[in-house]
């Protein structure tokens, strides 16, 4: 028992608190370099900005769900013993670490700021629609109709985003209220997203429980 616990805990110390050590490190360390205190690294923003709660939220909720999605189809995957499943425990491993790109994108803003626009948008369809060539069967057998309501409502936020100032141009509406409508899409797109992954792992695990039973 006790060598079991000294295991445990000497593969906690290498899985989880080295590598977070290393990061924590490295983003105090980097930023120092790029002349960014370090207490402005380690607070929350919106104690930094002292901001209001409202500040950001729905951009903090979308976060949440990228995060949640991938954790919860990855876990799902990786999680679940199975043999006779293994094409939709592909479809869970694409879908989960997808969501994880999308997540890091967003919360880094890798889109707007060091890669461009066109290229990770393009490279996101490409992405989107192979999921669908390879994994058409399971789509359908796993309520493929969601799947492509989420990709339909975040492609058209792309579009928005990608045309804001020329819609500002061609329509009598300000800015700020495309920037609303965009957002809004997107945020239903990323909810969307969410439950498509979330009830497809949830049939997953069902199906792989219920082989195992026989």
């Amino acid at each position: 028992m006790a060598r079991t616990k000294g295991h445990n805990l000497l593969k906690a110390i290498i899985v989880a608190v080295i590598p977070s050590l290393i990061v924590y490190a490295l983003a105090i360390n980097l930023s120092a370099m790029a002349g960014i205190k370090g207490i402005l690294v380690i607070r929350d923003l919106a104690q930094t900005c002292d901001s209001a709660l409202g500040i950001g939220l729905i951009s903090n909720l979308g976060y949440l769900l990228w995060i949640a999605t991938a954790a919860i189809a990855l876990f799902t995957a990786y999680g679940t013993p199975t043999n006779s499943q293994h094409k939709l425990k592909e479809l869970l491993l694409c879908g989960g670490w997808f969501s994880f790109i999308l997540c890091i994108d967003d919360m880094f803003l890798l889109h707007d700021r060091y890669i461009g626009q066109t290229f990770l948008y393009v490279v996101y369809a490409i992405f989107a629609f192979l999921i669908v060539f390879r994994f058409r069967e399971q789509l359908i057998k796993n309520g493929g109709e969601i799947f492509i309501l989420a990709a339909t409502l975040l492609a058209f936020s792309v579009l928005t985003d990608k045309f804001q100032r020329d819609l500002v141009d061609i329509l009598p509406v300000k800015y700020e209220t495309i920037q609303i409508f965009e957002e809004g899409v997107k945020f239903l797109g990323i909810s969307s997203w969410f439950y498509f992954w979330w009830t497809t792992s949830s049939k997953f695990i069902r199906k792989a429980a219920s082989h195992a039973n026989r």
